[in-house]
């Protein structure tokens, strides 16, 4: 017999993982496999393997330990929100996109894809028992299954199957390429992924490079890993941040009282629908203009008539949201080519202390400008300061989350032919996610919500609210 037992890494992680499953525990001590069971006896094949592949298992846990690093703050919250004891939890933080493409070529995606992997060990990323990162050097050639699409029944009940999938940390891969065909030329590629490999940035680059690929265009990779980037980067105390958010959450309204059809503690099926709106791209380029001739930010705009609206359904006229920051630290030149998880969080507040939402807007931009200064400070401190000990609650749970360019102009069909038709995340302990983007051509807005928490036609009519909200500053100023 060979003494190659496992083709790859992700062959000894499955065994590994298998016995854990069965009680049995196995790691390396200098040049032995040491192993504890809770029935005391190994099974004879198992023992078997453990001589046969001794080599490889004890290569296999050193190159983990070489590949460690640490989680970030994000992504160790989705593991924590994970786990069943937390309020709005037990559930993992997960994108879904589904893309319709004419002629596709199955063979030549599959290609692309598997050769972004090799370029991107983000992409290679588990999360070892001991709650840390790793990556493996050595995972098989991913297939892209294809399923027969007759009608629109398979595609939903692909979309049903695949749109809150929930992956194992500790197995290889956590995201997923599958394409429907039907009986003619449209196919449709079915992609997901978890969020604790790639934020929202990195997943848009990734497909970016997967389509640019696919139609022969040249991409240029990192020549730094996730991982290196990581080990780089420095989070050092920042006091002047500390200081500005213990007086900042002193006076800080709370998250926004809306109508809740639940308590969130209540909740027991945490799944997620969608509500969204495209603006046309001459309303997003009039709308770009008048933020241009106040010398604002559509990211401040925005928010803030996204927390306004939402203002005039709470019990209370001031509230508080979660803001996600994508911070990447400018320490190599390539670091914008990188794929990974950068996200961190902070909060912005909302008060109405006057009508002019022009001052409700510099407000809201003197906050953001805080924001970048204080980019490096993380933002789970600042939902501890606000915890005040209450441990596995939900603190602020509504999220604005903002991949705005600020030039639809500029926009180029990056994607060609693959267009994007369906979309939705969830994320723990978030009840209400606001996506707002300008990369296809046009301003998008998006809202992931809990289905169990917001009567539909009440959340609709505060969206529909907030889509006049936005009109209504374009024609006003």
């Amino acid at each position: 017999m060979s003494k190659y037992i496992f083709n790859n890494d992700t062959d000894i992680l499955e065994f590994l993982e298998q016995l854990r499953e069965n009680g049995i525990q196995i790691w390396g001590e200098g040049e032995k496999i040491r192993y504890r069971s809770k029935n005391r006896q190994l099974a004879p094949e198992t023992l078997r393997i453990l001589k046969m592949a001794k080599g490889q298992i004890l290569d296999f846990f050193r190159m983990i330990e070489k590949n460690v690093i640490p989680l970030t703050s994000i992504q160790t919250a989705y593991v924590v929100g994970q786990t069943a004891g937390c309020e709005l939890g037990n559930i993992n933080a997960h994108y879904y996109i589904e893309y319709i493409i004419e002629s596709l070529d199955v063979e030549r995606l599959e290609q692309m894809i598997n050769l972004v992997i090799s370029k991107n060990d983000a992409l290679r990323l588990i999360v070892t028992h001991e709650g840390k990162a790793s990556f493996l050097d050595n995972v098989p050639y991913y297939s892209v299954p294809v399923y027969s699409l007759y009608d629109g029944n398979d595609r939903e009940q692909k979309r049903l199957e695949r749109s809150h999938h929930r992956y194992n940390y500790y197995k290889w891969p956590m995201f997923h390429f599958c394409v429907g065909k039907t009986s003619g030329k449209t196919s449709v590629l079915h992609v997901d992924f978890d969020c604790i490999i790639l934020d929202a940035w990195s997943a848009k680059l990734l497909l970016n490079e997967i389509f640019s690929l696919y139609y022969g265009k040249d991409v240029k990779f990192p020549r730094i890993s996730f991982m290196n980037y990581m080990r780089l980067k420095t989070d050092k105390g920042d006091l002047e941040a500390e200081e500005y958010w213990k007086e900042k959450v002193k006076n800080m309204p709370s998250f926004p009282k809306l109508n809740y059809q639940k308590k969130f503690a209540e909740v027991q099926n945490v799944r997620f629908d969608r509500i969204e709106c495209d603006f046309s791209f001459i309303e997003t380029q009039r709308l770009y203009q008048k933020i241009k001739n106040y010398h604002f930010t559509p990211a401040a705009v925005i928010s803030t008539i996204f927390m306004k609206t939402l203002a005039q359904y709470s019990e209370t006229p001031g509230l508080s949201i979660n803001v996600t920051l994508f911070n990447r630290q400018l320490l190599h030149e390539d670091v914008n080519g990188i794929l990974g998880e950068f996200t961190n969080n902070a909060v912005i507040s909302y008060q109405e202390k006057t009508d002019s939402l022009l001052d409700a807007i510099r407000a809201t931009q003197e906050q953001m400008w805080r924001l970048v200064q204080y980019r490096k400070f993380e933002g789970s401190n600042i939902l501890k300061m606000l915890s005040s000990g209450r441990a596995g609650k939900a603190i602020m749970p509504v999220v604005f989350t903002c991949m705005l360019e600020g030039n639809v102009s500029k926009v180029t069909k990056k994607r060609y032919s693959f267009k994007e038709e369906y979309a939705i995340s969830q994320t723990p302990q978030v009840v209400l996610d606001h996506h707002v983007r300008d990369d296809l051509g046009y301003l998008k807005i998006s809202w992931d919500y809990i289905i169990d928490i917001f009567d539909k036609q009440y959340i609709t009519d505060i969206f529909g609210a907030y889509v006049n909200n936005i009109k209504k500053f374009m024609e006003k100023y």
